[in-house]
């Protein structure tokens, strides 16, 4: 097993794909705003600023992890942030099938959220915090 298999065993990073069609450099960021459901030109430059007042090592070299790390999207992801772009531009006539995928991510990203929120961990470190101030 590699080491790339071995860190993305049983992560997020499962999940994180990068898209180089619709990126600048190899699509990681177009990728991060994907996953995370934001505008990607707010994550370029995020990353930008980042990277001027940091320096190249911090975040050229996260950079450079992630675009190891991230495998590229495949044909059907492609079109289907191809047709999540088109919806987000002008045209807002989605057909139900596309309203009902989208929904479908959605309610997953609110079901990993509400898993976090309801965790014993959250609770305890929410006590922690409290007793801390």
């Amino acid at each position: 097993m590699s080491i790339r298999d071995h860190v993305r065993e049983g992560t997020f990073f499962e999940r994180l794909r990068r898209y180089p069609q619709r990126g600048w450099v190899a699509g990681v960021c177009a990728g991060l705003a994907e996953f995370f459901d934001w505008n990607v030109k707010l994550i370029r430059v995020l990353f930008v600023v980042g990277l001027i007042f940091s320096g190249f090592f911090p975040l050229g070299v996260i950079y450079l992890v992630l675009w190891y790390l991230m495998d590229p999207a495949d044909a059907d992801t492609r079109r289907e942030a191809a047709h999540d772009d088109a919806r987000r531009g002008t045209n807002h006539g989605a057909s139900t099938a596309d309203l009902k995928a989208r929904f479908a991510r959605l309610e997953e990203r609110l079901r990993n959220m509400e898993a976090c929120v309801t965790s014993d961990e959250f609770e305890l470190r929410r006590e922690l915090r409290k007793l801390e101030g």
